[in-house]
Formats: C-alpha cells, structure tokens, sequence
C-alpha cells in the first residue's frame, strides 16, 4: 500500500462545534435534495422560521453584507452568505458562522456603533440591552467580544440607572440626532404609551461614537401616544412631563391628556429616515393587532413631531397582515443598493408561524421608499417548514425500498396538526424526496394536535401498522389494509383509545424490540419530559400493552427549567449490537442513554445530556434510520420552528488530524480552509471524485483512476462551504471543506 503523506489537517468541523471532551459530533447533511418536480429546494434542512429578526453583517470581510437571523422561537441564530449580484435576492445557509456569535435570547439587532464598519450586536438581557462588539479573527469570520454588560442612563439624581427593554418589545437603535453615535427609542417601562428617546452624549463629550453615555432626552418622542385601542395613534398630544406642555392646556381637555393611559406592554419599533429631511420616521407593530403603522415626521431631528399615520402600511401595496404582533427590519434584500423592509410575527404564540417573512422591495431611493409587496414566504419557501413544532419519522410507506419521511406538527396557524408527507424518489444510496402532500391521509380531520406517528408489525402480517401518539396523551390505532412489496400503506382508524393507554399529554409512541423475545415493544414520551414502557405482553400475533410502566429508565429530559416533552428515538450508531436511546426535549439538546436492553427495569446510564453537541432549536425531535444503506444511520431533527435538518453520522469526527472510518478508511484533506487548492490523501484506492456545494449541487465529476492522492484546483471556486464525496472499494465517504 502507498504510503501516505503525513499532512497536518484542520478539519472544517472543528470550526463548527468546540468541546471540551473527545467526542464524536455527527453534521448537517446538506446534500440530500428536496425536489420541487425537478427542480431542487436551495436549503430545505435549514430549519424553519417562526418568529425571524433579520439583520445585516458582513460575515465573511468580503465587503459583501450577509444576512442574519435571530428566531426568537428557541433563541436560535441562522447565517447566511450572500452572493452580493446586483438586483439578486441570493442566499445560501452558511452555518460556519454561527459558532462565532454569542448565546442570545429574545431579541438581537446588528448594527456598527463604533464607526469601524464592523456589525456589533444589541440583544436582550435581564432589565435591558448589552452590547457585544464584533471584529473579524485571523480567517476573517466576523467574532464578538461582550462590550457592555447593560446600557444605563443618567438619571435626573444623578444615578446611573438600566435603559429598561423588556423581552417582548423590540427597540430601535439609531443615531436620532444625526451626530454620529447610536441613540434609543422605545416604549415606557410602565407599559405606558409614550416613546422615550434616550440621547448618546458620546460624541458630545468628547468620546467619538464607540462609548454609551445616555440621558433621558425625551419622554414623548414625537409627542405621539400609542393607547391599547384603536390601531391609530394618538398624534400631537399634550406631555406629561413637560411643564411648557400642561401650560397650554387651557380648557381641561382630558382627551387631548394621554399621560397615564393604559397601554398593554408590546410594541416593536423600526426608525429611519425616509423623506430625506434629516429627521426619523416610524413603523410600529403592536402586540393587538395585525398591521404596521407608518408615521410620517414632520419635526426636526432635535423636536420630533409625528404628524401623519398610514395605519395600514404599505397601503399602496398588499399591507403587512401578519394576524398580530408583527415587527419590521430594514436591510438591502436584494443587492440593489436600495434598503428593502422584511415584515415577521414577534410572537412566539399564535402567530403565523408558515407565512412569517415579507419581502417588501424598496422601488424607490433610501431617503424615499416606495415599498412593493413580493412574498410572505421569504427563505421559507425554499426550506422544509411545517408551522410550529415538526417532527419527524422515517419510514417507507409505498414499499418500494426507499425510506420515506413524515413531518407531523403540533399545530399550524389556526389548524390543527396535519403530516407532511416526503417520498423518496431518489435511489437506496442517494436519497432525494419530493413532498407529496402536507395533509397525509387527511388526519388533519381527527382535530387533534401534536399528531405523532409510530410504525411496525404489531400482528407479524407482514405489514406494519400505526399508532399515533397525540396532545391528550392517548394512542390511536390504524391497521394497514394495504402494504406488500410496492404497495402503498393504506391505514384505517381501528381503536382511537389503544389499550386505554394514556400517559397525560403529548404522547410520542416508538415501537420498538427490546427485549429479545421477537416481540414488539412500545415505548412513550410526554410532556412532563419523562418516558413510559408498555412490555408486550400478548403474542407474536396479538400484543397485549395493557400494562403501563411509568418513568422508564428514569429518564427525564427536562433542560433549563423547561417542561420536559420527551420525544424517543433508539438507534445503533457506529455498528454497535445495542441501542443507544436518543430523546430530544422542549430545551433543544438531545439526550443519550445506553445500557438499554437487559435494564429493563433500572436506570439507565445518561452518555450525554447534549449529545453531539447538536442544536436545532427549541423542541427538538429525532427520528434514526439508515436512509442511505451504507449501514450508518442518519439522524433527522425537527424543531419548534417548523423545520427539520438531516445530520450524517457516515463520518465520526474525534478532532484527530485526519478522518479515521470505522472500516480503516482513512482520509486526510490538506489545506482546510482551502484558497487554490486541496489535497486528498486515502489509504483505500479513490476510483471516483465529486464536488457538491452546500445545498447539493454538483460542481465537479471525475474518475481519478485508482489513485492514492487527488489534487483539486478550488481557486476559482466562491467563498462558500463544499462537500468532496470520494469513491472506493468501500463505497463513498465524504468530507466538507471552507473555502476562503
């Protein structure tokens, strides 16, 4: 055998995921394609949206600003590259940036305050905002460092007190006064109506525009008062505070004295200047109502007065109709040089949670918008996204060999749960699914939630059957009066009440054989974040679940305080002869259990409360099955925003210098970052090589002709991440790249 070259590697995962252990970590597959007829989904495993904040950064220091997604459903952060062509809306999930923001909760904006043309961000914290300023590390991948633990202002003793900004609102940051250095509106602390301008004194101190020096400058910005009802806002109102204000109110006209009024707690704020006249005008979005409203200022950059309201913004256009609560974001969607606005929910409740990203294209300059409705589903409609809580199952229901993919919800916006249903239409080795229907077998009907599907051959028929878990926490039961070799499944409700089974709410059956005696098994999750076993105790033929056994293995996969929902999944990673028992929970991490069969009983042993330090989100719900008949399972997640993202575990990272495979393949990829080229070295003949970019699409095909080591010339390739799949005697392996 050829000797091969000692190389020193600098594996691309390991700019994904640290840990302080030796441990594998499993990856997003982004290769497998979702098919619209043949057209492929650019990013279908991103995960979902529900509850979106977009912002702007160049991700990368190629002068080109990229795209930032804060979801505020699980608190998770989305990068995106952007290919930066002139009057192009083209982006590609760029996940290797995401390992360099900081944990975030609730709300974050990006945005330079300290005039380096680098993006900080402004994100919640308890009673306000910190800041953490961001500057780009030796492989120029934008990086923060906290700045400011929690922004202050000078109080009228003296005293230093927090700019306070709840967790729902979401403020504007923005130079106000046009002298360089980042001010603030937002709404009273109280709840009251009444927008507070918090004035930064770092320029005028003498301190340029990186410092926070705030003071109360305004407690009526704009003398405008936004009441709980109506939509309109209260324009041109008599302050409260301010003395010159009340001395003329000559006639005791309460209603023209909005100081004090109830306003419910909730409001988001986006300010900039769009007539070009120095001063900022308005969008707001409430927590009551649907729309946006536009308010137009007739002041000054130093007396703001609010004179006009378009409450139906953009009422030239389709105006934003996002059910309540929606919140507006100002960025260059497109490329042209113009900033565009982006409407999304702000609520994590009872939002539209499909239809969650308005794409409004500015036809007009920055100084004077016209703002074009173009889709309620930006980016979404190019990813796998259910509504609000997707979990995924594998299976094949038309028995064709290829494994299949149903994506249950817990509800979508104003229904209630339906199945998504992806065939397999690609081939045993390389998968690729169309999505059939978004309502299989019409069970939207049952009008249950948190629909959850189990499969297997409870009755040795040859054919398998259903049993769906659901919010109650009973299970239905379906025969299959159809199935055989290439026939479809064809279930029918049986029992809605199986065995009596009820283990609260939220159940999430498996059906599984754990114990050796060739019959099948089921195992429950639920709410509570606990699992619950039901031994077969019937026949082959006939099960028998009557008996229930409660906290079994003493599982609890509560996380942070949260509530549990336990979702198991069991699988054999890396060849082993036994379960691993995987259980994803409300928090997001996955839970991993072994010592499983002959422990029946007892307690068993907790491997990792994080396991492959994977993080889709809130809720998240695994489903295992080898999809790909390499005899490696794949891992599919779902997640509380809708979305799913399919991870490979083919390739165990140890952060060893090279890719060391369980069957003594070895790989070793050399540089990585990559600039002109990369070379592959392989213990195992290379008979075939490809390039795939992040979303599967294929770039480069070559037979390399029983060769050791391959040279590839990547100079001409974009900035981006990449995918090399090498063939061999022992079938394909893959290793991912960055290009710089």
């Amino acid at each position: 055998m050829k000797k091969i070259q000692s190389v020193f590697i600098i594996s691309f995962f390991s700019f994904l995921f640290f840990h302080e252990h030796v441990s594998a970590q499993y990856f997003p597959n982004y290769e497998i394609q979702l098919l619209k007829g043949t057209v492929p989904y650019k990013m279908p495993w991103v995960g979902g949206l529900n509850n979106p904040q977009f912002s702007e950064a160049d991700l990368n220091n190629d002068g080109i600003l990229d795209l930032v997604i804060f979801d505020r459903t699980g608190d998770r952060l989305l990068t995106f590259s952007n290919s930066g062509m002139a009057n192009n809306v083209d982006y590609n999930y760029a996940p290797i940036f995401e390992k360099n923001f900081p944990k975030m909760d609730s709300w974050c904006l990006l945005l330079d305050f300290n005039c380096d043309n680098i993006e900080d961000i402004f994100t919640h914290t308890t009673l306000g905002t910190k800041v953490y300023k961001g500057y780009y590390n030796a492989d120029n991948e934008l990086c923060f460092t906290q700045y400011s633990k929690l922004l202050k202002f000078t109080g009228f003793t003296g005293s230093l007190l927090n700019i306070f900004i709840t967790s729902i609102d979401i403020p504007a940051f923005v130079d106000v006064d046009n002298d360089n250095d980042i001010d603030i509106l937002t709404f009273e602390a109280t709840g009251g109506g009444w927008m507070e301008f918090y004035e930064n004194q770092s320029q005028e101190l003498g301190f340029g525009c990186d410092s926070f020096i705030y003071d109360l400058n305004e407690r009526c910005w704009g003398l405008m008062y936004e009441p709980a009802w109506p939509q309109a806002k209260w324009l041109n109102q008599i302050c409260p505070w301010r003395l010159e204000d009340l001395a003329k109110k000559e006639n005791n006209d309460a209603s023209n004295n909005r100081g004090g009024g109830f306003r419910h707690a909730g409001s988001t704020t986006l300010a900039f200047d769009n007539d070009g006249d120095g001063d900022k005008e308005i969008i707001l979005g409430d927590i009551s109502f649907s729309d946006l409203v536009y308010l137009t200022n007739g002041g000054s950059d130093t007396a703001a007065l609010l004179t006009d309201q378009d409450t139906l913004f953009p009422n030239y256009s389709v105006p934003v109709d996002i059910d309540y609560f929606p919140a507006s974001f100002r960025l260059d969607i497109d490329n042209d040089g113009v900033k565009d606005i982006v409407a999304a929910p702000n609520s994590e409740n009872g939002q539209t949670d499909i239809a969650c990203s308005w794409f409004y294209k500015n036809i007009g300059a920055n100084n004077n918008g016209t703002f074009i409705y173009q889709t309620d589903s930006f980016l979404t409609n190019d990813m796998i996204d259910v509504g609000s809580g997707a979990a995924p199952v594998f299976v094949d229901l038309n028995n064709d060999g290829l494994t299949d993919i149903l994506v249950s919800n817990r509800s979508s916006f104003e229904t209630n749960s339906s199945i998504t249903y992806l065939e397999n239409m690609g081939s045993d080795t390389l998968p690729a699914f169309t999505i059939m229907t978004k309502n299989w077998m019409n069970l939207s009907a049952l009008n249950m939630k948190a629909l959850f599907p189990a499969f297997g051959d409870l009755n040795n028929d040859g054919k398998k059957e259903m049993i769906v878990g659901n919010i109650n926490g009973t299970l239905l039961y379906y025969n299959n009066i159809g199935g055989g070799t290439m026939m479809p499944d064809n279930f029918i409700l049986v029992n809605p009440s199986y065995f009596s089974i009820d283990v609260g709410s939220f159940s999430t059956p498996v059906i599984v054989e754990l114990n050796g005696d060739g019959k099948l098994d089921l195992v429950i999750g639920e709410d509570n974040g606990s699992l619950n076993f039901c031994r077969n105790n019937g026949s082959i033929t006939a099960p028998d679940f009557s008996i229930l056994q409660p906290s079994f293995g003493n599982v609890i996969v509560q996380q942070n305080g949260s509530f549990g929902y336990s979702i198991p999944s069991f699988v054999k990673l890396n060849h082993d002869t036994t379960y691993t028992l995987l259980v994803g929970c409300e928090g997001g991490n996955i839970f991993q259990y072994n010592d499983i069969e002959n422990n029946l009983t007892g307690t068993f042993n907790l491997v990792d409360s994080s396991f492959a330090s994977i993080q889709v989100g809130s809720y998240s719900a695994p489903s295992c099955f080898d999809i790909n008949t390499d005899g490696i399972p794949e891992i599919v997640i779902g997640n509380y925003r809708g979305g799913v993202t399919i991870f490979d575990t083919t390739t165990s990272h140890n952060y060893t210098s090279s890719n060391n495979f369980s069957d003594n393949w070895l790989l070793e990829l050399f540089p990585n970052p990559a600039a002109d080229y990369v070379l592959l070295n392989s213990n195992i003949e290379i008979l075939k090589v490809e390039l795939f970019d992040a979303i599967g699409r294929k770039i480069l095909d070559a037979d390399v002709n029983k060769q050791y080591q391959f040279v590839m010339n990547t100079s001409q390739l974009s900035p981006a991440l990449y995918v090399i799949r090498i063939t061999g005697a022992n079938g394909n392996r893959a290793i991912k790249f960055l290009k710089n």
